[in-house]
């Protein structure tokens, strides 16, 4: 096995061709996705793309994605503040999608002291700077969640996460 000289590139998860998501907000007085805007034939990693970038486009610092079992559904919720505002829910194929791909995205937390952190980070159509980490938590009901920070880099400097 050889060592891998280059980073991989990022640039296929986000391709500049093809259907593009386009999440519509309204504000109340919270900015909430009603409709995730997504064509049939999206690419998955601009759809990833398209749901980080809405949150962060809407204030929020995390993002709880919690399937539903009995209705076939995943809820979203944005934590914009100190709140977590409901936004419109995602199909199980739409949940996937983002699953599959956090890991691939994701910055991983340093276990070795010793080395630098890897820090994977994206800009968005208006030029910020952010990197996501995510985790597996309980949430009230005993329900398995996911929950995504969003971690905007201010000045290339990695914040706490």
């Amino acid at each position: 096995m050889s060592a891998q000289n280059r980073p991989p590139d990022y640039g296929l998860l986000r391709p500049a061709q093809g259907s593009k998501a386009e999440p519509q907000f309204i504000h109340d007085p919270y900015p909430r996705v009603i409709d995730w805007g997504m064509p049939e034939d999206v690419h998955a990693g601009d759809f990833t793309f398209a749901v980080l970038e809405a949150a962060l486009a809407a204030g929020a610092s995390e993002i709880q994605l919690t399937p539903i079992e009995e209705f076939g559904e995943v809820s979203v919720h944005f934590k914009i503040g100190t709140a977590f505002i409901r936004q419109e829910s995602l199909t199980q194929i739409q949940f996937g999608l983002i699953a599959i791909l956090l890991a691939h995205i994701a910055t991983p937390r340093s276990y070795d002291l010793e080395s630098p952190p890897v820090i994977r980070s994206f800009l968005t159509k208006d030029g910020v700077e952010y990197y996501i980490r995510y985790s597996k938590i309980r949430v009230a009901d005993n329900n398995t969640a996911i929950l995504i920070r969003l971690i905007i880099d201010e000045n290339g400097t990695q914040t706490a996460a």
